[in-house]
């Protein structure tokens, strides 16, 4: 007898298609903003590998997942240094405090010229994706 498997295909939710609009015009906005400071800003998240700078992008989901994020984006190398330190237990490391100044105060700079800019912009709040700010019109 051949056992069948059963693949559960799941699909999130999205968004009523005039929110993630609203949402693209909103991350367009927040792009415009963050290159006119003079960030380099990526707005792929699907291809984010290698890219450096600020990222900014419209998730459509229809929950608490949804919305408008920035998040700063490192070398991968600077990031795998610093998880190095950390799954050795050494987080006084130079590449961990050094990874972790750059990851705060680029996190604060980017809140800080987004709320400059007019935008309603405060932590994501997201254990999985740390220092990612939730931006609202």
């Amino acid at each position: 007898m051949v056992q069948r498997q059963q693949v559960v295909m799941f699909e999130i939710k999205k968004a009523s298609e005039a929110e993630i609009a609203e949402r693209g015009d909103l991350a367009d906005k927040v792009a415009d903003a963050l290159a006119r400071a003079g960030f380099a800003v990526h707005r792929d998240v699907n291809d984010a590998s290698g890219a450096l700078g600020a990222m900014a992008w419209a998730d459509p989901a229809d929950d608490s997942g949804g919305g408008v994020f920035v998040r700063w984006l490192i070398d991968p190398a600077f990031s795998r240094a610093a998880v190095q330190s950390v799954q050795q237990g050494d987080v006084e490391s130079a590449a961990f405090k050094h990874f972790s100044t750059v990851t705060e105060q680029m996190y604060a700079a980017l809140l800080a010229i987004l709320t400059s800019a007019g935008f309603q912009s405060e932590d994501a709040d997201d254990d999985m994706s740390p220092y990612t700010i939730r931006v609202k019109g």
